[in-house]
């Protein structure tokens, strides 16, 4: 019997059982999506890796019956994104944007996100909403300022979570948002082409490669798709990690923040909100490492949750470790052509969030109840309450 997919959601966002089994005995066996088409899934990591950095899968899914995760439109299937392109598309793209977010730009940055953590935390108060008073207030914050544009934080809420919805919002819903969400980004873009400023959009719409430079639309389509990533993923991996601390490191990182570089690897490992990279298709018949194979029109995804809880690679995957040695193993940026853009800045983010945190409130707690979203693409807490000390 083919399994539905995504799998249900475990306490504290914990993998399913289903992805021990399915790595043992079908690494890459079928998965039902909820639009009802059947796809490829990978849980383990060597197959995973193969899968994100072979260019016989594709991305550009814009043929009619291509395989969809639900049905209708889809923010990571539109035309003209970095990740919805593949090469030659997707080369001229990357070479053009790859320049605003080198490791060396990104640390300019730092004592400016360490500043606006520092006044989130100063504004909060004795006892606040961790998910409301920082952890998105932050990424929302972070990514205007580097891209030097000001937004609507309330809207751009409202459309990233329409946009990530996974249930209780209609076709046409989803259409609404991705159209309103366009139409502002759009009027951003536009303000700010007679007068760029000194931020990441400048440099986008300066960006140039010989005679060649970003169109209008890829304008657009490129600073949603930045804005979307840096708000709601890097704020929801910050709402996970601080309830994972809580509850097993804190004391390790207020004692030695120096472990702060090595924790945020790991908890890009275990606590990365989603499950599941974009669907990809097979250009012709793929044979996996684990001996599986993709037919030639088949979709496949690579599961997250299945490759960094892979044993064969992490000693105790279910463990949070600071000490795991050797390169960085995690998939949490993707590989590949499609490795994640803006891997530098969400590292630097959560690694100054960290620092601030240990070092002027170490004796932060849970103060209540956490409870967790439903019906998102995105699995995080919908509300931390907690307290200084």
């Amino acid at each position: 019997m083919i399994e539905n997919f995504p799998f249900p959601t475990c306490p504290m966002g914990r993998p399913h059982e289903a992805y021990d089994r399915r790595r043992t005995t079908e690494p890459t066996g079928r998965v039902r999506l909820p639009s009802g088409d059947v796809v490829v899934l990978t849980t383990r990591h060597d197959d995973a890796v193969a899968v994100l950095s072979d260019p016989r899968f594709s991305r550009e899914l814009f043929y009619e019956g291509a395989p969809r995760m639900y049905e209708g439109f889809s923010f990571t299937d539109v035309p003209g994104l970095l990740i919805s392109t593949d090469p030659p598309a997707h080369t001229r793209l990357r070479k053009l944007l790859a320049g605003t977010f080198t490791p060396r730009k990104i640390e300019l940055w730092r004592p400016r996100v360490r500043a606006i953590a520092t006044g989130l935390l100063e504004a909060a108060g004795d006892e606040f909403d961790f998910v409301s008073s920082f952890a998105f207030p932050l990424p929302v914050r972070v990514i205007c300022d580097i891209l030097g544009v000001e937004v609507d934080i309330e809207r751009v809420a409202h459309w990233s979570n329409a946009l990530l919805s996974s249930s209780g919002l209609s076709v046409d819903d989803k259409l609404l948002a991705g159209m309103e969400f366009h139409v502002y980004v759009a009027d951003l873009v536009a303000r700010h082409r007679d007068d760029p400023g000194d931020g990441v959009l400048a440099s986008l719409i300066l960006a140039r490669d010989e005679d060649d430079r970003l169109s209008e639309e890829e304008l657009v389509q490129q600073a949603m798709g930045l804005l979307l990533a840096g708000y709601e993923t890097t704020g929801s991996l910050l709402c996970r990690a601080i309830v994972r601390l809580l509850d097993d490191g804190w004391e390790r990182l207020v004692e030695r923040p120096g472990l702060i570089p090595a924790a945020v690897e790991e908890l890009l490992r275990v606590e990365f909100p989603g499950d599941s990279t974009p669907i990809r298709v097979a250009l012709e018949d793929v044979e996996l490492p684990s001996g599986g194979v993709v037919a030639k029109g088949e979709g496949v995804i690579v599961s997250y949750l299945g490759a960094n809880n892979d044993p064969a690679v992490f000693d105790e995957p279910e463990l949070m470790r600071f000490d795991r040695e050797g390169p960085v193993q995690h998939l949490a940026f993707s590989r590949g052509i499609h490795y994640c853009l803006g891997a530098n800045l969400a590292r630097m983010e959560l690694q100054e969030a960290l620092a601030v945190l240990t070092e002027r409130a170490p004796g932060l707690a849970v103060a209540g109840e956490v409870p967790w979203t439903d019906g998102s693409q995105i699995f995080r807490p919908a509300r931390v309450p907690v307290r200084v000390g």
